[in-house]
């Protein structure tokens, strides 16, 4: 079972190691129990008692429109009832939450996280309360230098800034985001850090490989002097136009016994893959996380990838990038060997 399937790092294993223990920083005992259990738990089939980590979702809703995004989709858009959530019921899920002594949260999933009003009220809010770990995603246009200088002050661990490749091609898919003064803003966040004297929040930036495979080594020499962490992605199927999938023998997915997704308006969604509301196991506005973590929707999901079915009896599964067979690529990036497991029969072309 490979647990953390899809993305690779472009940056050295010394750096990734940095990476890692700078993430964990203030609490590493708690960390290394954490990534022990995500690794241990859907290997053993073991539910814990709580979930290990959960995806908040502040905002359904982003102000790009990049071509290989399914929020851009007809789909998404007649599926997803795309908004905000409410603060009242984003401090219900911490409270409950840190009675259980959940290590991590995401403030992110679908959406542009920071158009949230109140995102810097809910990493005060779950740092206050207890979380260990708060991290997000986001493109980084809603994200200045004083912004920036907010959220270490605040506490927040790491940062995941989308950068889909370089120049031309990052404006064209980003648009209208402009690539120099993007990079700048990076090169002065890690400023901020070292006049600080702080390594949080860690900084990674990542993107999908068509975006930069004519040029991987020059992408990773702009980005690894100013970031902590640098990794990309196979472009996966998000717009929804494979139909011949080729699929991983005896898949189970990890997910089911690692985190919890909540969206925007309080339903929780099968796994962190299911960006079209398809299989909702949940409400939090009238459940709790733990009834719904130990529920029947949850456990039924457990059984079917028991039994390897997930790819036939859940529509979800079919479609997800998780038991997609992979074909290896070797690319060199700095002397060193990098390993890219593309899916079988799927296009690395932007907006395909």
């Amino acid at each position: 079972m490979k647990i953390n399937k899809g993305q690779f790092r472009l940056t050295s294993r010394t750096k990734n190691f940095k990476f890692d223990m700078n993430r964990g920083k203030g609490h590493l005992l708690d960390y290394l129990k954490n990534r022990l259990d995500w690794h241990v738990n859907p290997r053993l089939n073991k539910v814990p008692n709580f979930p290990s980590h959960i995806d908040i979702e502040t905002s359904s809703i982003c102000n790009l429109n990049c071509p290989m995004c399914y929020t851009t989709t007809d789909e998404f858009k007649e599926k997803v009832d795309a908004g905000l959530i409410d603060f009242k019921l984003f401090k219900k899920i911490i409270d409950e939450s840190v009675k259980y002594n959940l290590y991590s949260i995401r403030l992110s999933f679908r959406g542009e996280a920071f158009l949230h009003p109140k995102i810097y009220d809910m990493i005060k809010y779950a740092k206050d309360s207890g979380i260990k770990e708060v991290s997000s995603l986001t493109h980084g246009g809603h994200i200045d230098e004083k912004k920036f200088e907010h959220l270490i002050d605040l506490g927040l661990d790491w940062l995941t800034i989308s950068f889909d490749g370089i120049g031309e091609m990052y404006e064209k898919i980003r648009h209208p985001l402009k690539f120099d003064d993007a990079v700048q803003k990076i090169k002065n966040y890690q400023e901020l850090k070292k006049e600080k004297g702080v390594v949080k929040p860690v900084i990674k930036v990542q993107t999908i490989w068509p975006a930069i495979s004519k040029n991987p080594e020059e992408f990773y020499n702009i980005f690894n002097p100013i970031t902590d962490q640098i990794a990309s992605n196979p472009l996966i199927d998000y717009l929804g136009n494979d139909s011949d999938i080729v699929y991983e023998e005896n898949f189970t997915c990890p997910q089911l016994w690692q985190r919890m997704v909540i969206g925007s308006n309080g339903k929780v969604m099968m796994c962190a893959n299911d960006e079209m509301n398809s299989h909702i196991v949940g409400d939090v506005n009238e459940d709790s996380i733990y009834n719904i973590w130990h529920g029947k929707k949850l456990n039924k999901a457990r059984d079917i990838h028991k039994k390897h079915r997930g790819t036939k009896d859940l529509d979800v599964c079919k479609h997800c990038y998780l038991p997609r067979k992979t074909e290896r690529e070797t690319i060199e990036v700095e002397n060193r060997s990098l390993n890219i497991d593309n899916y079988t029969d799927r296009t690395q072309k932007i907006g395909e």
